[in-house]
């Protein structure tokens, strides 16, 4: 039959074990090298990924700012509509007053300015978005088709 350790054999045996762990180098960590490369590796993946990110959310701004500009022109005509005698609003400000208001508020474009509203003749008019720089006339410019 086998005898049993005593407690002075099990904590010579730990401490035994305790420096042959301490004397092995540990080879666990990183490299203040390894830790730069896969630094370098992160930032470029997020760079790519920016790049497409804000190519998407530049073309969903221009297709809402589309949206918005049809929307705006259906509530001339229906405010054109509701007035008697027929008439233009002289500016989309008009659509929100009245007692029978086409919409409750005028909303801005994507890019946080106003829409253009040009009142052509008593019967046509052109709502525009001035897209991202927010100057009107340049070829970033949103129209209704």
């Amino acid at each position: 039959m086998q005898q049993q350790p005593t407690k002075l054999e099990i904590l010579k045996q730990r401490a035994i074990d305790m420096r042959r762990a301490l004397a092995t180098p540990n080879n666990r960590g990183m490299s203040l090298v390894e830790v730069l490369i896969v630094l370098t590796i992160m930032a470029s993946i997020a760079g790519v990924v920016g790049v497409f990110a804000l190519g998407a959310l530049g073309q969903s701004q221009e297709r809402e700012a589309k949206i918005e500009v049809g929307n705006l022109t259906s509530m001339v005509e229906q405010y054109m509509l509701m007035a008697s005698p027929p008439k233009l609003p002289d500016n989309l400000e008009q659509l929100t007053e009245g007692r029978n208001p086409v919409t409750k508020k005028v909303p801005k474009d994507p890019w946080g300015n106003d829409y253009i509203y040009k009142k052509i003749n008593n019967r046509e008019f052109e709502i525009i978005s001035a897209g991202a720089d927010g100057a009107e006339g340049s070829e970033d410019d949103i129209k209704a088709d």
